[in-house]
């Protein structure tokens, strides 16, 4: 008979260091894209260097954001909150560029009161970010990005961050031509999309875009017959569930 006290369990040590140095590194990252397209609308750089730093700035915010995700999930587990909540009215965005077959969030709506939401009670840090998030989300998806990083760094497993900061990443990279760029984005928000299933499987805005990407970029048809039916079955909003519908099925 074997003997098995040598035997151990790897544990995987989270550096918080390591951690708090790569959130300010996507805060610089994602500053610096706001910065590049201003600098773009006020003419002080040309459309060649534009495009060579937006790629390289989209990508490495894709390689941090996808660090920082592998790192919280080997964080201690909160206790999970109930965040699907009754709170009201709230904005939405989904919409894919006609015919391009990129992510793109052009378009904003509300839920209806009623309509499932996540978040935090009204007043507290957490809702005025994810307040303001929602008001940028078709305006400015960088700055939502960023303001859904600053939730993450408070609720590592909030649902709607995890979901929109992957939807957002990949709107931002959409507007590459680099393949490689668009690979990275789609592995990075791919693995926040999962988190924010595993995080509140009821949410149902994860479960649409996961479908989305499934039938759009992996051409996984069960996959996204899959997450489409629990999308639509999660009753999600307005402007999702037309986004979801017009999908080919």
């Amino acid at each position: 008979m074997g003997d098995d006290r040598g035997a151990s369990t790897t544990t995987v040590v989270v550096d918080p260091d390591r951690l708090a140095t790569l959130e300010e590194e996507r805060s610089f990252l994602l500053r610096s894209l706001r910065d590049l397209d201003a600098e773009r609308a006020a003419g002080d750089v040309d459309e060649e260097d534009y495009v060579t730093l937006r790629d390289g700035y989209t990508k490495r915010a894709a390689d941090v954001l996808r660090e920082i995700d592998e790192g919280r999930a080997h964080l201690p587990q909160r206790r999970q909150a109930s965040w699907s909540r009754r709170l009201g009215v709230a904005a939405v965005i989904a919409a894919v560029a006609a015919g391009a077959g990129w992510l793109v969030a052009t378009s904003s709506g509300d839920r209806l009161v009623g309509d499932e939401i996540t978040g935090d009670l009204p007043g507290d840090g957490v809702a005025s970010m994810l307040a303001e998030a929602r008001l940028l989300r078709a305006t400015d998806p960088v700055a939502a990005m960023e303001l859904y990083g600053d939730v993450l760094e408070a609720r590592p497993d909030h649902a709607e961050a995890l979901t929109y900061s992957a939807w957002l990443l990949l709107t931002v990279a959409s507007q590459s031509s680099d393949e490689a760029i668009v690979a990275d984005a789609l592995e990075a928000g791919r693995q926040k999309l999962d988190d924010a299933v595993v995080a509140d499987p009821a949410y149902p805005d994860a479960h649409c875009f996961l479908s989305i990407i499934a039938a759009e970029f992996d051409g996984d048809t069960d996959a996204a017959d899959a997450e489409r039916a629990t999308c639509l079955a999660l009753d999600p909003p307005a402007d999702v569930r037309a986004l979801i519908e017009s999908q080919p099925s």
